[in-house]
């Protein structure tokens, strides 16, 4: 039977997205997850996946054209039979975007006229009902605009509370240095890489932090899915996520987050990437600051701060005092899944593995 292959939605702020590259043609024999386009959205170009196995029967969207989310893009030819979502007929037909927004202010959709095809409502009919600014469509605006959106509904949805463990780390660089002694320049592990995967490593002991707040309840991540606060040209943060974390060793993940990081900005990121995300971390230590409270990616339920890697007077196993590294890690969470105690024992947790370097080592090696 055909099926006709939708733009998909890569965040609830998207409507549409320009088809920029086609990687697949009629008569491809396609998989699951396969990489089929390269989409441009406000935020970047991203590869998109097909969630459906077939063969490719027609190319409906051109390179160059806009298509609103939901729209076909593509025919596929599947094995089985297609069963008809009657009371999906008698609905009016909304971007997922406009849907949450209208769900959110309570609007009945029955009021209010799309002025997409075939009738569409599209988020910019929702807004004009509201009367609210211009400036808070997400699509079509700069990112700078669409992140402001995004933060100010996290900080108002979710209840966050903040805590904050300084760690040594000089038993891990120490390690770190000697293990990168041994290695080619490009093998050669990053500290922050360290540091996120210490952060993976604990979660195992801590779900509670891992997934997602959804319809009044929190549902947890069978994967880590590591979102990376990553700055981009021209302004503006993204937090495209390392997929299946968790499965990675240290050399693996090292070089995963590199990779994501190229690709963050100069275009090549995949949708489950941008929408698949189970927690952030994000480092501001590079650009000098102390330490960091992170505002959650909503519907994310908590975000990790790495803070300035310095020198300052500690005092070692011998209660002596003397110079050491040490690094401010924060945990903002979200207070309807988890609470500070629990919050406090996966920060411990946290510097009991960066201490113990070999507790990095034995971790899927």
């Amino acid at each position: 039977m055909n099926y006709q292959l939708p733009m998909p939605s890569l965040g609830a702020d998207m409507d549409e997205g320009k088809m920029v590259e086609w990687k697949i043609k009629p008569g491809d024999k396609i998989k699951k997850n396969q990489t089929i386009a390269s989409v441009e959205t406000t935020k970047s170009i991203v590869d998109i996946e097909s969630f459906r196995e077939g063969v490719v029967k027609e190319i409906l969207a051109h390179e160059g054209d806009v298509i609103h989310v939901g729209k076909p893009i593509a025919v596929l030819e599947i094995e089985g039979d297609e069963i008809l979502d009657k009371a999906a007929v008698l609905r009016p037909k909304i971007s997922p975007a406009a849907k949450k927004m209208a769900e959110e202010n309570h609007i009945d959709l029955s009021t209010i006229k799309g002025s997409g095809s075939e009738g569409e409502i599209l988020l910019k009919d929702i807004e004009s009902q509201l009367k609210t600014k211009t400036q808070t469509a997400y699509f079509g605006v700069n990112l700078r605009d669409a992140i402001s959106a995004l933060m100010s509904r996290s900080k108002k949805e979710i209840p966050h509370y903040y805590l904050k463990k300084r760690i040594q780390l000089d038993s891990l660089i120490t390690w770190l240095d000697e293990k990168n002694k041994m290695s080619d320049p490009e093998e050669r592990i990053l500290l922050p890489a360290l540091l996120m995967r210490a952060v993976i490593i604990s979660l195992k002991k801590f779900p509670e932090l891992n997934g997602f707040y959804k319809s009044g309840k929190f549902e947890a991540a069978n994967s880590v899915n590591l979102g990376i606060a990553i700055s981009i040209k021209g302004g503006g943060v993204m937090a495209p996520a390392v997929i299946e974390a968790e499965k990675m060793n240290t050399a693996t993940f090292n070089k995963a987050v590199q990779n994501l990081a190229l690709r963050t900005k100069e275009g090549g990121l995949k949708n489950r990437e941008l929408t698949e995300g189970t927690i952030t971390v994000t480092n501001v230590g590079d650009l000098g600051s102390d330490e960091v409270y992170g505002v959650i990616f909503h519907p994310q339920v908590a975000i990790v701060g790495f803070g300035r890697i310095r020198k300052e007077p500690v005092v070692d196993h011998n209660n002596e005092l003397k110079a050491g590294f040490v690094v401010d890690i924060t945990l903002s969470a979200d207070h309807r899944v988890s609470d500070g105690l629990l919050g406090a024992r996966f920060l411990n947790e946290l510097g009991k593995i960066l201490n113990e370097a070999k507790l990095l080592e034995k971790e899927n090696e």
